[in-house]
């Protein structure tokens, strides 16, 4: 039997005892010296953040003691509000006042005084028309979709100024405003008077020489997709042979809408997947029942937003096929808030990406016939191509139907990874 000796034992046993009174010490020591780093840190980052303020607080006594013509109330503070937006770099990120926010919802609603046309502005050059409205001012003046806006009453705007170019634009019925267009290498100005929008944001015709539907969606707007809804079911009572969706200059709108119209086009699966920059990800989907009618979506460089999405999940859904050009590439989602003061913002809040996890921000939606009509020539060859695929479909068959003997033209969506 092994033996301890007595000197070893009393060794061991203080060596126990000693450590076990310096652990906890130790431990105390560490935890303690990781709450003073993170009081430290804390006391920073609040010095820091006062010293901010305080500069910004520094800086409106400045102004105030020191500007040389008398300054309107609140002008300061409204400055900052939206310094704080812009400072993002997203033209999308946008603090409005009471009045701007106002006239943000009007758009909504789709009502509001104006001059007909729907505007998109380009991160590093001018605002672009992306549409003009049926029987507006702006088509009477004969201004066109890819006009570029660059004065507005004489003074200048750049695309990431849209908001303000916008609140300007819209007014009171019947007030004048004054425009410079830039078209190509010509620039010009027009006078346009206000009047009442009443923004349709659907439309729809039987071609009768082809049997085929016809529907126009402008943008998504509260009333979209109840009317598109009226509309399918009308072409689908009239016993149409096939459907055009016409998706060409509609710079998007409200993200729900379109998903609505998803629903009534594809049958249950996926139409976006939005990733938020915490990491979440939300899921639109649909749910099964599809209109029987084969369809051909029509996009172009201006179709955005929630019209990539919706051309996206047709797409990689293989619900129906796309005629056109390559869409505007926004990929991002806004979310419009009020506050308790009547202010409000639209911040950008998640990045969305298509069924099959291709991102839509900063490439677009690639049709799957690249199609560009020819400026000056009145022919629509977007819309012609569309009528035949349809035309050449096969009695009952899916998607793989159009494709077959269409040759001539380029099947993208096959060799986009």
């Amino acid at each position: 039997m092994y033996m301890i000796k007595k000197r070893n034992f009393i060794f061991l046993m203080t060596s126990f005892f000693l450590l076990g009174t310096l652990l906890p010490i130790a431990a105390w020591l560490i935890n303690t010296a990781a709450e003073n780093a993170n009081m430290l840190y804390r006391q920073n980052y609040e010095e820091e953040a006062t010293d901010n303020y305080e500069k910004l607080a520094y800086f409106d006594r400045y102004i105030r003691e020191n500007y040389y013509m008398p300054i309107e109330a609140g002008v300061i503070e409204t400055g900052a509000y939206k310094g704080q937006f812009e400072s993002l770099g997203d033209i999308y990120t946008v603090y409005y006042t009471a009045e701007e926010f106002k006239k943000q919802n009007e758009s909504i609603q789709g009502e509001f005084f104006g001059i007909g046309t729907v505007l998109r502005g380009e991160e590093n050059g001018f605002i672009v028309v992306e549409s003009v409205l049926s029987g507006s001012a702006a088509e009477k003046a004969g201004i066109k979709a890819g006009d570029f806006i660059i004065a507005i009453d004489g003074n200048s705007f750049l695309g990431k100024e849209l908001t303000e170019a916008i609140n300007i634009l819209r007014g009171e019925e019947g007030a004048e405003v004054n425009l410079r267009i830039r078209r190509g290498e010509d620039e010009f100005e027009k006078m346009l008077q206000r009047s009442k929008i009443v923004t349709p944001s659907v439309d729809g015709m039987v071609l009768k020489a082809s049997n085929l539907g016809y529907i126009q969606l402008t943008s998504f707007a509260n009333h979209t997709a109840e009317d598109f809804r009226a509309k399918l079911t009308e072409m689908e009572n009239a016993n149409v042979e096939g459907l055009i969706i016409d998706l060409r200059n509609n710079a998007g709108g409200l993200v729900d809408k379109g998903v609505e119209i998803a629903d009534m086009l594809l049958d249950a699966g996926t139409v976006a997947t939005a990733k938020a920059g915490d990491g979440s990800e939300k899921r639109y989907i649909t749910e099964d029942g599809s209109t029987e009618l084969p369809y051909v979506v029509l996009i172009n460089e201006s179709s955005a937003s929630t019209s990539e999405i919706l051309a996206g999940a047709i797409r990689d859904n293989k619900g129906g096929l796309l005629v056109g050009t390559i869409s505007t590439g926004k990929g991002i989602i806004q979310k419009l808030e009020q506050f308790d003061d009547g202010d409000g913002a639209r911040i950008t809040i998640a990045q969305y990406f298509t069924p099959a996890g291709h991102p839509v921000q900063g490439v677009g939606i690639i049709p799957d016939y690249l199609i560009e009509n020819i400026e000056g020539d009145e022919t629509d060859l977007q819309l012609e191509k569309a009528i035949e695929l349809l035309e050449k479909k096969t009695e009952g068959a899916g998607r793989s139907a159009y494709v077959q003997g269409a040759g001539g033209f380029p099947r993208l969506w096959d060799a986009c990874a």
